[in-house]
């Protein structure tokens, strides 16, 4: 590729299907422009990866999991909930940094995309010299503490006098790893880094000043190709709305904290329910009628068929669904679910609730609402213009490689 500038980019993304799915289509387009990729995460995900002409180094043991099953794989996470759990978690991510930084090599890189919740991220951002650093955004941008939508006084201020109690064992041990106070919140190094790549569009993110954000909508493909359409795909195109309804791909061991009560909630509407279970199992018994189950389905052929989407608020679902302008329900409280349906809301293109699950009474109340009150069928479809009119692959190639120094 005489002549011809190529750039060097590290890929450094967690071992989870809500991270390593909006990550592979940047890749393989970094690939197909010519540049050269290495990814750095889990084993379960290297071969997705290969496959699209990366080199890939895996994560050690240490800083390496099975996101279908995290107590096993995560010693001393079985039993948390809440902010206990929430607190362990933080603590772990920064316990993995000297694992990651070991299989990271950033000196041979001219750009590194980096996972938020990597947190070899806030020891490469300290460095001087270092490659230009940004960082996916596939998680809703909630530095220095999540403070809620503008207007939420009150729970801003409950979140900030809880963060000490939940990030100081955290905040310690990363302290203790990079041999002093960093001069950040551990979590805050996105701020710092050189930009954050935020696969959602400026409708659904609070107003916030920091690291500068560009937003590229979201990137994840669902094709039938890797999802096979069901024999009752037909059914789709019936004069029934069609609701979905999912718990995602990680908070699904128990489905009925959503998936259940929804099917309940909506048995005897006039609509069709399409639930995928991602790895999840319902509890044993006939289903209603109006009622289609799968594992997985491609959501770049489902969402156009819907006119509603009830989730438990992961990001890349949420804003998955909002691509086709599809609203939303969204009942979640794990992980960065809470944040995630506070925007639903903000934003309006749904009713979002940060509890950890809802009673098929409340359930059937939000998803009439949202299906007879057009402000949030058009609210999602003003957002979904927005993302439409975000920039396309290869001006998101070019974002990430500029500048970068010729090789050739």
């Amino acid at each position: 590729m005489k002549g011809r500038a190529v750039a060097r980019i590290l890929v450094c993304v967690q071992p989870a299907r809500g991270h390593v799915g909006p990550t592979k289509p940047v890749v393989e387009a970094l690939i197909t422009a010519g540049h050269d990729v290495a990814v750095v995460t889990g084993a379960r995900y290297r071969r997705a990866f290969e496959e699209r002409g990366a080199e890939v180094r895996v994560l050690p043991p240490e800083a390496d999991f099975d996101e279908t099953d995290l107590d096993g794989t995560i010693p001393g996470r079985a039993g948390l909930s809440g902010l206990k759990l929430a607190r362990f978690e933080l603590t772990h991510f920064v316990r993995a940094m000297p694992a990651q930084l070991s299989v990271i090599d950033a000196r041979q890189a001219d750009v590194v995309l980096c996972d938020p919740l990597m947190m070899a991220g806030l020891a490469l951002v300290r460095r001087d010299p270092r490659p230009r650093l940004l960082t996916l955004g596939f998680l809703p941008f909630m530095p220095p503490v999540p403070t809620g939508p503008p207007g939420h006084p009150l729970r801003g201020a409950l979140l900030k006098a809880l963060a000490p109690w939940v990030t100081g064992p955290a905040r310690k041990l990363a302290n203790d790893l990079l041999g002093g106070d960093p001069g950040m919140l551990f979590t805050d190094w996105p701020l710092h880094s050189d930009g954050v790549l935020q696969m959602t569009c400026p409708g659904f993110e609070y107003p916030r000043e920091g690291a500068p954000l560009h937003f590229i909508g979201p990137t994840t493909v669902s094709a039938a190709s890797e999802h096979p359409l069901p024999p009752w795909w037909s059914d789709l195109d019936g004069a029934r709305p069609v609701v979905h309804v999912t718990q995602g791909t990680v908070a699904n061991d128990d489905l009925g904290r959503l998936v259940e009560p929804t099917i309940a909630a909506l048995a005897g509407e006039d609509v069709l329910v399409v639930a995928t279970t991602c790895g999840g199992r319902l509890r044993p018994g006939p289903l209603p009628e109006n009622v289609r189950v799968a594992g997985f389905l491609p959501y770049d052929e489902l969402l156009p068929r819907c006119a509603a989407m009830v989730s438990n608020g992961g990001y890349g679902g949420v804003n998955h669904a909002l691509r086709y302008g599809v609203p939303l329900v969204v009942v979640g409280a794990s992980e960065d679910k809470r944040e995630v349906a506070a925007r639903v809301t903000w934003s309006g293109a749904g009713i979002g609730r940060a509890r950890a699950s809802a009673s098929p009474r409340t359930l059937r109340r939000a998803v009439r609402t949202v299906l007879a009150d057009p402000r949030y069928r058009n609210r999602a479809r003003e957002l979904a213009a927005e993302m439409a009119a975000g920039p396309a692959m290869d001006e998101v190639v070019k974002l990430i490689t500029a500048p970068c120094r010729s090789l050739s």
